[in-house]
């Protein structure tokens, strides 16, 4: 697969994957290396990288937070790209993981990302969060922690409800993890390189994540961080600090980018 054949959106994945190499991550970083794609067109520094760790940093804490609740879990990753997640996270004998993305997606992680060290209770599959069939063929059979990072916002609204709504309806249990913009992000989008250059567009913004409750039944929102509210801020560059602090002063780009965790 030719990274470069991939679509706009799935090429958000290297944008990710430079990140966390800057971030010290050795084995994106490898990846980085043996990957031909032009990385420095997306435009990657220390300030998109460190906002990138903040998320990464807190749906990791999520994750082990959950796994520490049910040693007998499933966790599955929604558009995994070639994120590191199931490396650098320690998960029990009783955790199944399972990364899903496209099939172009998983033929270029197949090609590049080692399988973790827990094999036999790893699993890679091709499909598509928003196919309702495939989602039904997912086990179901244990608590479950869905994350979605990085690809809600460039969902519609409609196909972000549906999805939603088909992985609540399947799994019997669980917490949901993902990103959302609001509208301000939208406005601004194509002044930030990393978006810029792949081309991608962001499409479903919310401003009250408290709204997401009415799309399930038992959905139940736990928690809400905007980005510039997270303890790790203080760690970004002085501009981005700056920046941030600026956003957090006005309402409409204090909750620019928020971050979710929902209860089903």
């Amino acid at each position: 697969m030719q990274p470069d054949k991939l679509s706009s959106t799935e090429q958000t994945l290297f944008v990710t994957l430079k990140a966390r190499q800057l971030l010290g991550d050795s084995l994106a970083a490898a990846v980085v290396e043996q990957i031909d794609y032009d990385f420095d067109r997306l435009q990657v520094g220390s300030l998109v990288a460190g906002v990138i760790g903040l998320r990464s940093a807190l749906f990791d804490k999520w994750i082990r937070d959950f796994l520490t609740r049910h040693s007998h879990a499933n966790v599955i990753h929604l558009a995994c790209g070639l994120d590191t997640r199931p490396h650098r996270i320690s998960w029990g004998d009783s955790v199944r993981w399972i990364d899903v993305d496209l099939p172009d997606v998983v033929d270029l992680r197949r090609e590049f990302m080692p399988e973790p060290s827990r094999a036999n209770q790893y699993s890679l599959m091709a499909g598509s969060a928003l196919d309702s069939a495939f989602i039904q063929s997912l086990q179901n059979d244990r608590p479950t922690i869905i994350v979605i990072e990085g690809l809600v916002p460039y969902l519609t609204t409609s196909e972000g409800e549906a999805m939603i709504a088909d992985l609540c309806g399947h799994f019997k249990t669980g917490e949901l993890i993902f990103d959302i913009t609001n509208w301000y992000t939208t406005l601004i989008e194509r002044l930030v390189g990393s978006i810029k250059h792949t081309k991608a567009k962001l499409r479903w913004t919310s401003d009250k994540p408290k709204n997401l409750e009415k799309v399930h039944p038992g959905l139940t929102l736990l928690e809400a961080h905007p980005l510039c509210t997270l303890d790790g801020v203080r760690n970004l560059p002085l501009g981005g600090r700056i920046f941030l602090w600026l956003q957090s002063l006005i309402p409409f780009t204090r909750y620019s980018a928020q971050y979710l965790r929902l209860a089903f």
